[in-house]
């Protein structure tokens, strides 16, 4: 059966050789004659025979964008036929009338000469339009024209400031410009922003190309990424380059290949703050207001209230220290927990955060918040500037409940005069032995020491509570483990929620807060190259700093890179882990 299929299959390709006819070899160049500056269209140079070369055209006018070969064979009335190609796709980048001149190819011992084509390129009808549409259109409005347009595929940044103050923010904007149609991104490489605090202004998952024209030249056009930099350190910060591998086709999809666009370094010149900073300057940077109110201003003894501190504005709202807030010491103060609105347009970094402080009143009477002042610097008029709240006056009545009383804080003006009236005298009770005497006992002298030791230890305990309470850092030393660890149970549930920005968020805060408190390095002052030079200074391995300084670096890079990019949020929650571990064991 099998020698049966070879036999008539060997039968059938014989009866088609012997029907193929003598005909003339043929070399043509077949393309449209009439074409658009700036939209692909395809060439084609093809040969009726099999073993025939195929000669490269001039295409000295031409861009071109890619080639592929193909071939086929038919059969007509019993004749069979051959056909191959290379077809070429092309753009053309200025109007005009161009001529491909004819080619020539050898075949069989004679030379045979093509066709030559004219082709009349003239100008797109298109015309320009704006930016794209819902978020990008919006986050575009204001687009420059591109700073560095170069070829026919370049990434451009654009950056709203060349020179600024520490923690003064930046607007970067990153856009591509393409004359070849794009049908996919193969490789993204994305700045690292060493230096900065980073936070996105528009990051979108899905990208779309519109139109624009630079001069006469028509591209694709999309906005990549937005965002807003705030700088942590003085001198020359560079940008690196956005480093972009695209797919590109002919206009019908295919002859795909690949091509790179990278952008231009970037580099900013950072200033440092000047001098004369008031009292209570906590590192904001911007223009800000702020206010203060309370949800009550009459209670009860032994009533909780909470007061709320709003810094409302623009600028580095992640970067700045808490407002401090003056309570009488009638008023028993938890730590503040803080809220923020913010929002993140073309103007850069802007909204609310809130401070809310909850207390409870442990004394009656007329009492008075005093107002809040909160200091900044302003970029614009370059200069410090403090604003300040009203007073807030605060009412106290009523009688302490018994049970609040119990677990109060205890003041000198709670100790009251119990009297000494005798209620009742039980009189059928046993004195025991009478001969036993209890004082100058042992007994006696064994409670004596043991209150002694008691009130010493309470002394001590007491002295020691004070001087950790007056050490601000060694108390922020201590409570960095614990404050990180708080940080990381938070980023936990993200995490279970797979909410990847608030996970990053609480990730990086959970790292720049621990080195600041651990390092003793103000939340304003934080850098990687300080952080650093404190490790050195406390003699950490070299080794221990460049993890985490990497766990640093992997932790930005993830939260700010595409989807397609990212490295498990379970991973990077473990590195996170293991580097505050690490130097909690590390650093004494």
């Amino acid at each position: 059966m099998v020698k049966m299929k070879k036999i008539l299959l060997s039968l059938l390709f014989l009866t088609a050789v012997l029907s193929l006819k003598a005909q003339d070899f043929e070399i043509t160049l077949n393309a449209p004659t009439q074409v658009q500056a700036g939209s692909p269209f395809r060439l084609e140079v093809s040969v009726n025979a099999q073993n025939a070369d195929l000669p490269q055209p001039d295409l000295k006018n031409f861009q071109v964008l890619g080639r592929s070969t193909s071939s086929s064979m038919s059969f007509v009335n019993g004749d069979m036929s051959v056909k191959r190609s290379i077809i070429y796709t092309l753009i053309a980048e200025k109007t005009g009338t161009f001529t491909i001149p004819a080619v020539t190819v050898s075949y069989k011992g004679k030379n045979y000469n093509s066709n030559s084509l004219t082709i009349n390129v003239s100008g797109s009808d298109v015309q320009q339009q704006g930016g794209g549409q819902g978020s990008q259109q919006n986050a575009e409005a204001d687009s420059p024209a591109p700073q560095n347009a170069s070829g026919n595929l370049f990434v451009d940044i654009n950056c709203s400031k060349k020179e600024v103050f520490v923690g003064e923010q930046v607007i970067i904007s990153a856009s591509v410009y393409s004359r070849y149609n794009i049908s996919g991104v193969e490789d993204v490489k994305t700045p690292g922003f060493k230096g900065f605090w980073v936070q996105d202004i528009f990051n979108p998952k899905n990208i779309t190309f519109d139109r624009k024209y630079i001069g006469n030249k028509e591209y694709l056009y999309t906005l990549w990424q937005k965002k807003a930099l705030f700088a942590q350190k003085t001198g020359t910060l560079e940008i690196e380059p956005y480093d972009i591998t695209f797919i590109v086709s002919d206009g019908w999809g295919f002859n795909r290949s690949k091509m790179s666009a990278k952008s231009k370094t970037v580099k900013i010149n950072v200033k440092p703050l000047p001098a004369g900073k008031p009292d209570g300057f906590g590192g904001a940077v911007g223009n800000f207001t702020v206010s203060i109110s309370s949800d009550k201003t009459e209670l009860n003894l032994d009533e909780p209230m909470t007061v709320k501190v709003t810094v409302q504005g623009s600028g580095n709202f992640k970067l700045f220290e808490t407002p401090k807030v003056e309570f009488p010491s009638a008023f028993e103060k938890f730590e503040p927990k803080s809220q923020e609105n913010i929002s993140a347009n073309n103007n850069g970094i802007s909204g609310t955060k809130t401070f809310s402080y909850m207390v409870i009143a442990r004394q009656n009477g007329e009492f008075e918040i005093p107002g809040v002042n909160f200091s900044f610097f302003d970029p614009a008029s370059k200069s410090y500037k403090t604003v300040s709240t009203k007073p807030l006056n605060i009412t106290v009545k009523g009688e302490r409940d018994s049970t609040s009383a119990a677990v109060s804080t205890v003041m000198k003006s709670d100790v009251e005069n119990l009297g000494s009236d005798i209620k009742f005298i039980k009189t059928n009770f046993s004195l025991g032995n009478s001969n036993k005497k209890f004082f100058n006992s042992f007994e006696f002298w064994l409670i004596i020491i043991l209150l002694f030791a008691l009130f010493a230890a309470v002394i001590l305990w007491r002295l020691q509570q004070i001087k950790n309470n007056a050490d601000v850092i060694g108390t922020k030393n201590r409570r960095a483990g614990k404050t990180s660890r708080k940080r990381l149970k938070k980023a936990a549930e993200f995490l279970k929620q797979n909410k990847k920005d608030e996970f990053y968020v609480e990730i990086l805060s959970a790292l720049w807060g621990y080195l600041s408190d651990k390092l003793a390095i103000p939340a304003s002052d934080l850098s990687r190259e300080n952080v650093s030079e404190k490790f050195a200074e406390k003699g950490i391995n070299e080794e221990v700093s460049n993890q985490v300084i990497e766990v640093l670096d992997t932790c930005e890079f993830e939260h700010y890179a595409p989807e397609t990019m990212s490295k498990p949020m379970d991973e990077v929650y473990a590195m996170a882990a293991q580097a505050i571990e690490t130097l909690e064991v590390t650093i004494k």
